[in-house]
């Protein structure tokens, strides 16, 4: 298996420049393990008292008790989070999956990164997949929600809206999309194939 990586953040809000990440998960497709961890926002906002607003925690569950008992400080979260992918690839290109990661997960990533200074080395290894614009490329109708993509390769997510229920959702909708794809070209597709389809 090739470096593929599924990747998710849950923020405190929906613009991916500004608002802060509370939490983190990361999975190789293809291995039984995964990371992920809540995160700590660095600095409640002036006037906030909350670290979480009630619009996400209705979507999320996450509140500020979880935040303030069980997360740790951004700049550890993605060292580790770096620390994981690092430790399970191979040689050559690292490809970070993320559904509607264009404008949002990937924004997300960079923007940590470079702020936690993370290596040049490690940083220019990544390549980024975007299964939404993967499967707008062959699918000709229909939502392009993760969950509704989900529906229709009968995946279920028994957490949406958290990391880790979207991460194992998002593995299986990419083998699922990927597997299509495929069929309808008659061969194996390779992933830089795929990027060059949907960035070109």
């Amino acid at each position: 298996m090739e470096n593929l990586f599924v990747l998710d953040f849950e923020t405190t809000g929906l613009n991916p420049y500004l608002n802060d990440v509370i939490e983190i998960a990361v999975k190789k497709i293809g291995e039984n393990d995964s990371y992920q961890t809540l995160v700590k926002p660095e600095e409640l906002p002036p006037g906030l008292v909350k670290y979480v607003p009630p619009f996400i925690t209705k979507l999320t569950g996450i509140n500020d008790q979880m935040i303030i008992e069980n997360s740790m400080n951004p700049d550890n979260a993605i060292t580790k989070t770096v620390e994981y992918i690092n430790e399970r690839s191979s040689r050559g290109p690292i490809y970070i999956i993320s559904h509607n990661g264009t404008t949002f997960d990937f924004i997300i990533l960079r923007r940590l990164m470079k702020k936690y200074q993370i290596s040049e080395r490690f940083i220019k290894r990544l390549k980024y997949v975007d299964t939404l614009l993967f499967s707008k490329m062959f699918i000709k109708d229909g939502r392009f929600r993760q969950q509704d993509l989900c529906k229709r390769y009968n995946i279920v997510n028994d957490s949406e809206h958290r990391a880790m229920g979207d991460i194992l959702a998002l593995e299986k909708l990419y083998l699922s999309l990927y597997d299509e794809y495929s069929l309808i070209n008659d061969r194996e597709i390779k992933v830089n194939e795929i990027i060059e389809e949907i960035y070109i």
